[in-house]
């Protein structure tokens, strides 16, 4: 590991720099004491160490080559930025405390024993947010002093809980500059002093982060980030919730680099796993045995992993799974569906299974990277302007639909769709198969106005703002009852893919699709209506069947029938405004017969309950005589007959078999 570390009384110095000379400049302050330079027979390759006896403890330090001074890209902890966004830290050089770097992190037995959940994927809820936006709005009820921390996150661990989230997915925690800088490439052709833009880069992926050391500026008291992350994961794993980091890398990052990192992350801070955003050396990473038993999230695994590595590191064929891809193709395709384009059902089949054996699916409807979910349902185009960048950053290809108006509306009528699609789209995320992830205040209806890249926002538009839990709080219970709803039933999160097959010949396969008739899908591309049924048998869970009315028009369906002594009724509807979609359990709907019509773009969600009116046929038991003696003669010549028979068949069929023989011979 390279950096600063303390043996005995020795301060070493290792850094992996291009030069011919590197240097060690001493700090007092902002006053430079003293400057040593690296021994080149102390130099291999690019790396350079130095080892100094003497007490430096007093000091902070960072290095110089070429003339220029530039921080230790390996240091752990930092002084210069104690407050986030504040433009004239943005140009100075972070220096690292010598007396920090090398102290003993303070470590309790509690810490000791802590350690990774290890959650399934098939039981995971994940919920992805920003230390600062978290908790920086006035409205999130901490402490001032406290909004934007890592203690802030403590504080409300109780509303996560309560939520149903099973982990916790941070964007970057670590040291990087949110100051954003002009860009003259490798070197500046002015020789002018470097002045920021007067932008914030609020999301952290920079190439220049500090990725060891967490943000001084996430703290509540700018002394000591080290130990108030630790604090952070221990208060979430001590409420069973995960912690997962997101590590941005380049093309120009060195793999030993990336490794080390994530293993410092691992062994130090205990966390569950890593988000590698960016290029990454996949394959090698996949082989660490450090990483082993380790949740690591990738755009895509596949075709990253070759045979050899599927029996070692992070990916074991034979153990659960670790791994998983994170991508927007499940956003882009039911955002495609939700908003009823043609030729979809196809894709709504494969996504409410996908589930692969080898790895697992981080799913979402909405995310960081463009719109809001509720902005999805409210703009057709997106709305950057705030950017300054002509409105030509961020994407094109949102696959939203404003639902009759862009942007915000005072037409009741418009409202109540955007509340139903909203509805339909949750319900989409938990009843497929994948691990469903929330992006942080969609869950109560969170607007960015459009925009689809805030990226450079530190402001209310990122900010999550908890008066919506009051304001929607028919959207935020329906998130949070759907959330119950998936935990409490195994069909929906189930461990293996569903094969669509009755392999334990329980009546139904473990899986099916139906169409407006019963087992009969049809999948024309101006199709938008689709049944599946889940058998509880194969779950130890209830049956359900879920109908899917994406059209503008109602639907008749005419149902599978349930299992015997079953019937169905309705535990949601997203058409059924009055009951917020949910039909608590039992107060279900019960349905009179196989047929229910489905409101035009809605999800209806049936459970197979007790049938009170099932009466089960009774056999009647055959009267069974107790046999005589001359009965039972009679019955052994009649046994004794058909032995007779069957023999005399047997010397028929004998005879038979000869006489085509002969014929044959005759015939040649």
């Amino acid at each position: 590991m390279f950096g600063l570390r303390k043996e005995n009384d020795l301060y070493i110095f290792e850094a992996v720099v291009h030069t011919e000379q590197l240097y060690l400049n001493l700090y007092d302050g902002n006053r430079k004491v003293r400057q040593i330079a690296f021994d080149h027979c102390q130099r291999i390759g690019d790396v350079w160490k130095l080892e100094i006896s003497e007490d430096i403890s007093d000091y902070s330090y960072c290095y110089e080559a070429d003339g220029v001074v530039f921080t230790d890209p390996n240091g752990t902890v930092f002084e210069g930025r104690k407050k986030f966004g504040l433009l004239k830290d943005g140009t100075k050089i972070l220096k690292t405390p010598v007396a920090e770097a090398v102290a003993m992190p303070e470590i309790s037995d509690e810490w000791i024993k802590d350690r990774p959940l290890e959650t399934p994927y098939d039981e995971s809820i994940i919920y992805r947010l920003h230390v600062r936006g978290f908790t920086e709005h006035s409205s999130s009820g901490v402490k001032k002093d406290v909004r934007g921390t890592f203690q802030g996150i403590i504080e409300k661990i109780p509303y996560l809980v309560s939520l149903g989230i099973t982990a916790v997915e941070l964007m970057p925690p670590y040291e990087f500059n949110e100051v954003m800088l002009p860009d003259y490439g490798s070197r500046n052709p002015y020789h002018a002093e470097v002045r920021p833009t007067g932008r914030i880069n609020y999301w952290g992926f920079t190439k220049d982060a500090l990725q060891l050391a967490p943000k001084s500026s996430f703290t509540s008291d700018h002394k000591n980030p080290r130990n108030e992350f630790r604090k952070l994961v221990y208060e979430l794993h001590r409420n069973n919730i995960e912690v997962i980091v997101d590590l941005y890398f380049t093309n120009e990052t060195l793999p030993d680099y990336i490794t080390n990192v994530m293993r410092y992350w691992r062994i130090n801070y205990h966390v569950d796993g890593i988000h590698m955003i960016g290029s990454a050396p996949y394959s090698v990473i996949a082989r660490d045995p450090y990483l082993s038993r380790f949740k690591i999230w990738a755009d895509s695994w596949d075709g990253q992993i070759s045979e050899d590595d599927r029996h070692s590191g992070a990916y074991r064929e034979y153990a659960p799974r670790y791994l998983a891809d994170y991508n927007q193709g499940f956003q882009d395709d039911m955002r495609r569906i939700l908003k009823g384009d043609e030729n979809m059902l196809k894709t709504l089949m494969d996504r409410v299974r996908y589930n692969p054996s080898g790895r697992a699916n981080i799913q979402y409807m909405a995310n960081v990277s463009g719109m809001s979910l509720y902005d999805v349902l409210s703009y057709d185009r997106k709305h950057n302007e705030e950017n300054h960048e002509d409105n030509r950053d961020g994407t094109n290809l949102n696959y939203s639909w404003n639902c009759g108006e862009e942007g915000a509306t005072r037409k009741k009528s418009i409202k109540l769709l955007r509340r139903k699609m909203w509805r339909n789209a949750y319900v989409l995320l938990m009843l497929s198969q994948g691990t469903p992830l929330i992006n942080s205040g969609d869950e109560c209806g969170q607007t960015r106005l459009g925009n689809n890249n805030a990226y450079c926002h530190d402001s209310a538009l990122n900010w999550m703002d908890w008066r919506l839990l009051d304001r929607n709080k028919e959207l935020y219970d329906f998130a949070r009852n759907m959330i119950a709803f998936r935990k409490k039933h195994k069909v929906f999160h189930q461990a293996r893919a569903l094969k669509q097959l009755d392999y334990r010949s329980v009546g139904i396969p473990d899986l099916s699709f139906h169409g407006e008739n019963a087992w009969r899908p049809e999948m024309e591309n101006y199709r938008r209506q689709l049944g599946v049924m889940y058998a509880g048998a194969y779950a130890e869970d209830d049956t359900f069947l879920v109908l899917y009315n994406f059209h503008w028009e109602k639907h008749h369906f005419l149902m599978a029938h349930p299992p015997l002594g079953k019937k169905w009724a309705v535990c949601i509807d997203t058409a059924a405004e009055e009951q917020n979609g949910i039909y608590p359990e039992g107060q279900e709907i019960e349905t009179e017969n196989n047929e229910i019509v489905i409101e035009p773009r809605s999800i209806v969600v049936l459970k197979a309950i007790k049938d009170k009116s099932y009466k089960p046929k009774r056999r009647r038991k055959r009267k069974v005589k107790e046999m005589t003696a001359s009965d039972k003669a009679e019955s052994y010549d009649i046994e004794s007959g058909e032995n007779i028979v069957r023999n005399e068949i047997k010397d028929v069929q004998s005879i038979e078999e000869k006489s085509d023989i002969n014929q044959a011979d005759i015939d040649s």
